[in-house]
């Protein structure tokens, strides 16, 4: 008995997604299409939010722009101090400066400061105007250490790019029917060990209770040694499978959702990566089949051709 157990709770450890019961709506999906959770978090105040890991995670677009933008006002703030603190306060002064070109000085000598360029045209000679400038030197030291520390933890972190097909299909396989997706390395990094999972999410009722139950998908091959080409990922439609019987308005119905989880190893970073996906019941098709992703020549080395990985055809008869 205790062995059956242990064997229970192995395979409830297995099939747990951390997602819970919980309905969901017909609007939402689990995964989103970026391979995020679709999940909403409140009520944690500042201890819920890390200015680090934001800055990890902004687009590389947004960081630059906020990059320039608090560059230029860390600047202006420090410009208008030297400013108020009066042009005897600053070496390299212009012969009757007008206020514009006083503030414009002071602008540029907090440039040299923060970046610690110096270039000796423009220096403090007051207590004052030193105090500020020792200030922003060492204001500007922890900040760009604080960037290189970012940008570090961009450039290093490890992250798969693995390209899925847009739907999955259900076509002829082995003289049944198979639910399929197709799954492609788009990078020259070699990818080794990659193992597949694929949860079939859905609603049923209990005592008129609707309870999102998650159950594992038995995959014609889980596990590939190596990843250089396209790999279409097929779970039979046998007789052990929950879908065997299922129509597409089934799974509508049931609000299904495929959640599909990758892992492997990726040599470029030396560790594993992951990856996860989602499909939606609107997002299968029935009676289609994939067309081939290679080209047909007398190349020396194998082609594929990565933007037909979702390219679909009416399967054959069966």
């Amino acid at each position: 008995m205790a062995e059956n157990r242990i064997k229970r709770n192995i395979k409830a450890a297995l099939e747990e997604t951390g997602f819970g019961s919980k309905s969901f709506s017909d609007i939402d999906r689990l995964i989103l299409e970026d391979g995020s959770f679709n999940v909403t978090k409140k009520g944690a105040g500042l201890k819920g939010f890390s200015f680090y890991y934001w800055l990890l995670n902004l687009h590389w677009s947004h960081l630059l722009l906020y990059g320039v933008i608090g560059y230029f006002i860390t600047n202006l703030i420090f410009a208008c101090l030297y400013y108020l603190a009066g042009p005897e306060q600053l070496s390299g002064g212009l012969e009757q400066p007008t206020t514009l070109d006083f503030f414009l000085h002071c602008f540029y000598f907090s440039t040299q400061t923060l970046t610690t360029v110096g270039y000796g045209f423009i220096s403090p000679l007051k207590g004052l105007s030193s105090l500020i400038a020792a200030f922003e030197a060492m204001l500007g030291l922890l900040g760009f250490a604080l960037a290189t520390s970012v940008l570090y933890g961009r450039f290093s972190k490890a992250k798969s790019r693995i390209l899925f097909s847009k739907t999955m299909v259900v076509s002829p396989y082995r003289g049944i029917k198979g639910l399929k997706f197709r799954i492609a390395n788009p990078r020259k990094s070699q990818v080794i060990e990659l193992k597949a999972r694929v949860l079939y999410s859905h609603l049923e009722f209990e005592n008129g209770i609707s309870k999102r139950k998650y159950t594992p998908l038995e995959l014609e091959i889980d596990f590939i040694n190596m990843f250089p080409l396209p790999w279409t990922i097929v779970h039979p439609l046998d007789k052990n499978s929950p879908l065997k019987d299922k129509s597409k308005a089934d799974l509508e119905r049931e609000q299904t959702e495929f959640i599909i989880i990758l892992k492997g190893y990726d040599d470029t970073f030396n560790q594993y990566v992951h990856q996860i996906n989602s499909y939606r019941a609107n997002e299968v098709l029935y009676d289609a089949d994939f067309e081939p992703m290679f080209d047909v020549g007398f190349e020396t080395s194998t082609t594929v051709q990565l933007d037909k990985i979702s390219d679909i055809k009416k399967a054959d008869v069966y």
